[in-house]
């Protein structure tokens, strides 16, 4: 059981606030595809596609690492923070979705982060909010980079809603999207999952593959700020596992019902995500 520690990165925001301004430039990176925002472990664009009728936008936050450095998966582990985006609430536009890559396990003395040592593409959809059309859409990437010490990266971009979108872009995004976890099928899929009474415990039942190997790889994304990777009392019959999750360390003031957390398995060459949906009830 881990719980993501998000207080060191709040102090080193607030020592290195203006670090950040120098590392994403000052400037405001335009997309279909923007100037790279430059920092010291790496550098980061926007790719997007022209908005469909609807108003939607396709976009992906394309991130390019130096060599030892590494960024975070939707929850970090044990140290870290997640990437975010945040439009301008005057650009008239929603985050619907970010999605994430597979991740792995990269240790550091003791401390185990899940993440990305390599480049890595975050695809994400905007949605128009009612009333507004600008053509200018403006939003603020944030992400953690990280080798022994870790630094804040933030940079602004805009996307322009009217833009027309060359083949290589379209390839770039549509090649983004087909790197992340596949939806649930029926030979691939969460069975059944619980929290034990005690709050102590997340028991998971999945259907692999046909031909699944031994090992797979789980990591479980629970309430913001925490994450789970070490399954125990693993049970495998045939294409049946089961597992538990230590989570004994949520608040004891945490209800799960109504909560959606999510669950990331890797088992071979397929990588499967789902959400963990508890019931209201």
């Amino acid at each position: 059981m881990t719980r993501s520690i998000y207080l060191p990165f709040r102090t080193i925001l607030s020592a290195l606030f203006t670090l950040v301004a120098v590392f994403a430039s000052g400037q405001i990176a335009r997309a279909d595809t923007s100037e790279w925002a430059t920092s010291e472990g790496g550098r980061m664009r926007i790719v997007s596609l022209p908005a469909d009728p609807s108003g939607k936008i396709e976009a992906v936050l394309q991130i390019e690492l130096k060599p030892g450095w590494i960024t975070y998966w939707r929850e970090p582990g044990e140290a870290g923070i997640p990437p975010q985006l945040k439009p301008d609430p005057t650009s008239g536009v929603t985050l619907a979705s970010m999605a994430f890559p597979v991740p792995k396990l990269i240790k550091n003395d003791d401390i185990t982060d899940i993440g990305y040592d390599q480049p890595v593409n975050f695809p994400f959809t905007l949605h128009p909010s009612a009333g507004h059309d600008a053509d200018m859409v403006r939003l603020t990437a944030f992400i953690g980079v990280c080798l022994n010490i870790c630094i804040p990266f933030e940079a602004g971009f805009e996307i322009d809603r009217r833009a027309q979108a060359t083949q290589e872009e379209l390839d770039f995004i549509e090649a983004s999207k087909a790197s992340l976890p596949e939806a649930p099928t029926d030979d691939f899929k969460v069975v059944n999952f619980h929290i034990t009474p005690d709050k102590t415990l997340l028991g998971v039942e999945l259907h692999l593959p046909e031909g699944a190997p031994k090992e797979a790889d789980i990591y479980v994304a629970g309430p913001s700020g925490y994450a789970y990777f070490e399954p125990q009392n693993l049970v495998r019959d045939k294409r049946k596992l089961s597992f538990y999750m230590n989570i004994k360390g949520l608040p004891k003031s945490y209800n799960p019902k109504g909560q959606s957390w999510q669950i990331l398995v890797k088992s071979g060459s397929r990588a499967m995500e789902a959400p963990l949906d508890f019931p209201a009830q």
